[in-house]
């Protein structure tokens, strides 16, 4: 049995720190979040982010949990079912436990339905943000007021300077659609699970920090190509409202759009793409690279809608720099990088040289993984690149 271990709230520096310990029989770890004091009054009054935050790790242990605190019923019940989504998906990695509190008991809702978001300045989290602010969603309307970002996930707990560089720029984001910029801090990523599978819960448990405020979390779909194709992520349609309780939902917002489809939306918005962040390689954490595959494929989306560079990316991108991606992923050429071309070609730029060099990079790329499914078939492509056979 391990338990999880839910200490006081502690006050310091203008900050206050929430916390817990999970100890099993493979060892203690101490997982914590740091928020601003002024925000003092919307934080949750139970365990339910660390029930959130540590439901991986729990799995990846095998023992079941008791949690020396108060936990919403409807969050173990929606656990139960998270478990048996990800002990099937991932068999070798995660078995099923059960998680029981001292207290069970479903917590008050706030006076008014509000909604507060997780934000990194990307086009995911700007496509969100965007559209609940200015109303472009009848279907699902979500009141957001608030959004967060998170310092110790993308950006690194001892990149501090990032993080206020990076937090400046979102803050002139949302400024511009009326929505306030919380700010957290977490050591979430010490913890050893995996990142891939775990983000979800992790995006989650940092939303749930603020339910004593806000009835609704929204995560922003992170899939490039529509969460709708891809659903083994740590972020999904179908395990994200599972890390919901009865009185703050986990709502996976924009899963049935494509990276292309956003930037055609947040295209409208200049304060949002001015300080656009969607680089994953650059060390300087609050600047686009321009260079890497991801800042080139949302460049290159941005000149398939017809859009000039926006000014976040400070280069543009060559003919030469798209045939240097060659061997694109497959996952990425069959829905990504063909969507861009099917987008250029529908606004008249066929005959542009960027596009035919995107065309040639897709067929090279598709060759590639064709050859690889025969034996020796990477030497073949090795020495065609070579000798320039497949240019």
């Amino acid at each position: 049995m391990a338990d999880l271990i839910v200490e006081e709230p502690r006050e310091r520096d203008g900050r206050v720190e929430l916390a817990a310990r999970f100890v099993s029989s493979s060892g203690e770890h101490r997982l914590w979040y740091r928020v601003e004091l002024s925000r003092k009054e919307a934080l949750a009054r139970n365990a339910d982010p660390f029930v959130l935050g540590t439901t991986h790790l729990a799995m990846q242990t095998g023992e079941d949990v008791f949690v020396h605190g108060e936990v919403s019923p409807s969050l173990l019940e929606n656990i139960e079912v998270l478990q048996q989504a990800w002990s099937t998906w991932r068999p070798h990695r995660y078995r099923q436990v059960e998680i029981r509190a001292v207290t069970e008991v479903e917590p008050d809702l706030p006076p008014r339905h509000a909604a507060i978001s997780s934000f990194s300045g990307g086009v995911d989290s700007c496509f969100t943000a965007f559209r609940h602010a200015r109303g472009l969603t009848t279907r699902f309307p979500q009141p957001l007021r608030a959004s967060v970002m998170v310092h110790g996930f993308d950006i690194p707990l001892d990149d501090e300077d990032g993080y206020r560089r990076a937090t400046a720029k979102a803050e002139r984001q949302l400024a511009s659609l009326d929505i306030e910029l919380y700010r957290v801090t977490t050591n979430f990523r010490e913890l050893p699970v995996n990142w891939v599978d775990s983000f979800g819960a992790a995006v989650a448990s940092v939303l749930a920090l603020f339910q004593g405020s806000f009835t609704a979390g929204l995560l922003p779909s992170g899939v490039p190509f529509g969460a709708y194709r891809s659903l083994v992520e740590g972020s999904n349609p179908i395990t994200d409202p599972m890390l919901s309780s009865a009185a703050f939902r986990i709502v996976a917002d924009g899963a049935g759009f494509s990276r292309i489809e956003k930037i055609a939306t947040i295209a409208r918005w200049q304060a949002g793409i001015d300080d656009l962040r969607v680089c994953g390689v650059n060390q300087v954490r609050y600047e686009n690279c321009g260079v890497c595959e991801k800042c080139i494929r949302n460049i290159l989306s941005f000149r398939a809608l017809g859009f000039e560079r926006p000014t976040s990316f400070s280069k543009d991108v060559t003919e030469e720099q798209i045939l240097e991606l060659v061997p694109l992923k497959e996952i990425k050429i069959e829905v990504g990088y063909r969507d861009i071309v099917q987008v250029a070609q529908s606004n008249g730029l066929s005959d542009e040289a960027w596009v035919r060099a995107l065309r040639k990079a897709i067929r090279l790329s598709r060759l590639y993984h064709l050859l690889c499914k025969f034996r020796g078939g990477r030497r073949v492509w090795r020495f065609g690149r070579v000798t320039k056979l497949l240019s």
